[in-house]
């Protein structure tokens, strides 16, 4: 067991302009104690459940956005100094993939959000609802904490980490099984990131940052950097515009054929870096301290993972961007013009073809990033902080 003390919250959570009538806090009061019963029998972990107190939530255009409860889940778990936070409301969440949305357990932030509203499915209003809400919340939050602890989905449907398709598919889930019950307890520490700084930030940052690797080079994959490049059309076509209008400039050209390895190799770097640090600013979570000014573990992880998700993207971005350019010298321009349009060098060898492709992808990454901050923040966002919608 761990000897540090882990703080799981539940958190109740209304939204503006809906008046509490005390149904949800009954109904996660209930679920709690079903939820402490289970969930104690193996993990030294404390649970503290309470409202949020700050200002409500209101509808966007399309909706409730688990997102925003995400956002709000975050800067409660920080300040409380909780290691996972499962966030309770009765509005009913727009999903990206889905029709509606039952939770959204996000592991790259340990928030998890879930609804109530569609616990009772159309055709069940004559079940005892009251207890059928709650024995469905119980399980949902038990499935919720499973996949924040990173345990995988489970084929059948008696276990708690089985996947939710209709509400009454919960109904059947009813277990851990003794292996899932040694991994929650081997990953609970690996998993709550509950660590404070105490004195230098920096050193903290550094430290945790590498002691971390795994976790945060695990969330980067499971974001899917090449599924994130296909959610920034705005940045490609920005991309490819100012390459189109470079690769037909003999200037574009000469600096290929004539600049060093050195000085290519720069270029895409300080590309790179730039590049990442716009499009992280425009996509990434408000990643805060607490009042105190301390920075929490879970910031730096999720902070790194979400970094090199978008290192990853513009990888993957500058290699098609390349490969595409290289196609375009080879396979549309004549020898004889490379060959002469260059003023002192050989345009048309092997070497200057790769240095142009090489210059025109990173020119491409860079000036797109510029494009790419003004794509749908909410989409990129989905891809990067909610891949298991349930």
């Amino acid at each position: 067991m761990p000897e540090r003390n882990i703080a799981l919250g539940i958190m109740q959570l209304d939204v503006a302009g809906k008046k509490s009538d005390g149904a949800l806090e009954a109904l996660t009061k209930a679920a709690t104690v079903e939820f402490n019963q289970i969930i104690q029998q193996k993990l030294d972990i404390q649970v503290e459940s309470f409202s949020f107190a700050g200002p409500s939530l209101t509808a966007e255009e399309n909706g409730y956005q688990a997102l925003d409860f995400i956002q709000i889940g975050i800067n409660e778990k920080t300040e409380r100094k909780l290691a996972f936070l499962l966030i309770i409301t009765d509005v009913e969440i727009a999903a990206a993939s889905m029709s509606y949305l039952l939770a959204l357990p996000s592991q790259l932030t340990n928030v998890a959000v879930i609804s109530t509203r569609r616990l009772i499915a159309y055709g069940e209003d004559e079940l005892p609802q009251q207890e059928i809400r709650t024995k469905r919340l119980t399980t949902l939050m038990l499935h919720c904490f499973g996949r924040l602890l990173n345990l995988d989905y489970v084929q059948g449907s008696t276990n708690y980490l089985a996947r939710v398709q209709v509400p009454d598919d919960l109904d059947t889930m009813q277990h851990f099984t003794e292996l899932q019950h040694q991994k929650m307890v081997e990953n609970l520490p690996r998993e709550a990131n509950d660590r404070y700084s105490e004195s230098s930030k920096i050193a903290f940052i550094g430290r945790h940052t590498l002691g971390n690797l795994p976790r945060i080079l695990r969330g980067a994959i499971r974001a899917n950097p090449a599924r994130i490049a296909t959610k920034l059309p705005t940045m490609i076509a920005t991309a490819l515009s100012v390459i189109i209008v470079l690769i037909f400039g003999g200037e574009t050209w000469d600096f290929a054929a004539s600049v060093s390895y050195g000085q290519l190799a720069v270029f895409v770097f300080a590309s790179f870096l730039t590049a990442t640090f716009v499009l992280y600013r425009a996509f990434s979570f408000r990643l805060i301290s607490t009042r105190r000014g301390q920075t929490s573990e879970s910031s730096v992880v999720t902070a790194g993972a979400t970094y090199l998700a978008l290192v990853l993207t513009l990888i993957c971005l500058f290699l098609m961007f390349g490969v595409l350019m290289y196609g375009v010298v080879v396979f549309v321009f004549p020898d004889p013009l490379m060959s002469t349009w260059t003023s002192d060098k050989d345009g048309a060898s092997f070497a200057a073809h790769m240095r142009l492709a090489a210059f025109l992808a990173s020119v491409g990454i860079l000036s797109g990033s510029l494009g790419g901050s003004a794509d749908s923040r909410s989409v990129v966002r989905n891809v990067l902080f909610a891949v298991d919608e349930t």
